[in-house]
């Protein structure tokens, strides 16, 4: 039986995969400096080996949530974490680009996605009236990896080299085993049997409980979160010692839910829009991380002051993912205008960086703190307001879309503001193309309220559901 205070472990374990995976994805930055060195190749070929990783990474999403639907949670993020320590340990035997795009490139990025997904979502399931603040506090891992491993990454750099470098970041991605291991499902796996038995004997007031359900309720083969409630099993967290069991079922579609498939998530209207953005201001953001320490180089900083700009940046991102999650516990606070509200901010912030006034080490970190801020806001809300729009049993298959959009930015974002530096000369036109990209992704958000007040969303019909079960006996 998982005790009640395990969910604090999942939050846990989710905390310290995002601080690794993200960390090691975030440093490819200062790795770009030395490839250019290295493989005698300009910004947009190297650029695309970050693109790559972080694009397989996050738009590996469809692929992994089929994966989860198959397998276990922990089983998927095991994998995934074997996958991204084989391919590190590869990286510096390397000697053509070409192989980079591929073994970190691609392989790197989808071991980082196994681990990545289904500690995030899990982490949602595990919380109802404190989900939003929880994968906020998950999703900060990131700007703590963003904030430790540039430094860490330059220190190693100075010390080992590049390529002593990535085998110790092999060595810390393999720690991701540990805490994938620490994914226990929400409850255990009765079999139909058994919760037919169960429901069958129990005391069942206003509705009478037949297959198709008790089928719909074995999704994944096991007893899971089913819209913000939980279902029956023996190991739930909800049985007393008495044995009895009160069960409230609410928003209970089950025609609805038979005809889903994987792809259903896309043919709603406001989770469209929704994908759109994450596609916009991912390539944006994408832009201005990744290309962010050769710009500054540019400036005629050093890479020492470029990995402590960026470092403010992680600090600012940790912060905001925080306050993201606990303001979108706030009911009376609009998650919708928040959202949009961090995407406009973080693009004029970036927009920023171009202008001389701007350009010195003091102001450049207040800034990436400050688009940290943003960005980390934006992580925070990602999960809760994934799932104002869908529910929570679509959760996983949402999510996975998600990351598919982010990494469809990913990839297009950096090979793209490289090429334009390589065909101007000058970084500059880059990064106020990153901004508008931002902005522009935060107002196409306008198109959700505005299509609600004209189609409304149809109303879910609420049906109660009382069971009592005696397990003494």
């Amino acid at each position: 039986m998982i005790p009640k205070w395990w969910c604090l472990m999942i939050v846990f374990s989710a905390f310290m995969i995002q601080v690794i995976s993200f960390g090691t994805a975030g440093a490819i930055g200062l790795y770009n400096i030395e490839f250019i060195e290295y493989f005698n190749v300009g910004a947009a070929e190297v650029s695309l080996i970050g693109s790559i990783n972080l694009g397989v990474f996050l738009g590996a999403g469809p692929f992994v949530s089929l994966l989860m639907r198959h397998m276990s949670y922990r089983r998927v993020a095991v994998i995934g974490s074997l996958l991204s320590t084989i391919s590190l340990l590869c990286v510096p035997f390397l000697d053509n680009i070409i192989y980079l795009y591929i073994i970190y490139g691609i392989f790197t990025g989808l071991g980082f996605a196994m681990v990545y997904l289904p500690s995030s979502v899990l982490a949602g399931l595990y919380f109802n009236e404190h989900r939003s603040l929880a994968t906020g506090i998950a999703t900060s891992g990131s700007g703590i990896g963003a904030v430790i491993f540039p430094l860490l990454v330059h220190s190693l750099i100075q010390y080992y080299g590049w390529k002593g470098s990535v085998f110790i970041l092999a060595g810390l991605s393999l720690q991701c085993i540990v805490f994938s291991a620490l994914l226990f499902p929400l409850a255990e796996i009765p079999n139909r049997g058994e919760l037919m038995s169960v429901l069958t004997n129990s005391n069942i007031h206003d509705k009478q409980t037949n297959n198709h359900e008790i089928d719909h309720m074995m999704t994944n083969g096991k007893c899971e979160n089913y819209n913000g409630h939980i279902s029956i099993s023996e190991n739930d967290k909800t049985v007393q010692e008495n044995g009895e069991v009160t069960k409230l079922m609410e928003n209970f579609e089950p025609e609805a839910e038979k005809s889903l498939k994987h792809c259903y998530v896309l043919c709603d209207f406001s989770f469209f829009i929704f994908f759109l953005n994450n596609i916009l201001w991912n390539m944006g953001v994408a832009i201005s991380w990744i290309l962010a320490p050769e710009y500054f180089v540019s400036m005629g900083l050093t890479k020492e002051n470029a990995a402590t700009i960026l470092t403010f940046g992680g600090v600012g991102c940790f912060i905001g993912c925080i306050i993201g999650g606990g303001l979108g516990n706030i009911q009376s606070l609009s998650r919708l205008s928040m959202y949009i509200s961090w995407n406009i901010a973080v693009g004029i912030l970036i927009m920023f960086l171009p202008f001389k006034i701007f350009q010195s080490v003091e102001i450049l970190s207040l800034i990436m703190f400050l688009n940290g801020l943003g960005f980390g806001g934006i992580l925070g809300l990602l999960v809760i307001f994934t799932v104002d729009l869908l529910g929570e049993k679509a959760l996983g298959d949402a999510f996975g879309y998600l990351m598919l959009s982010n990494g469809v930015g990913s990839i297009i974002g950096p090979p793209l503001g490289g090429a334009f530096k390589d065909i101007l000369g000058t970084y500059d036109p880059t990064f106020f193309f990153a901004g508008t990209l931002i902005v522009v992704a935060g107002l196409l958000m306008f198109l959700i309220p505005i299509r609600d007040k004209f189609v409304p969303r149809p109303k879910k019909t609420a049906i109660g559901l009382t069971i009592e079960v005696n397990l003494k006996t």
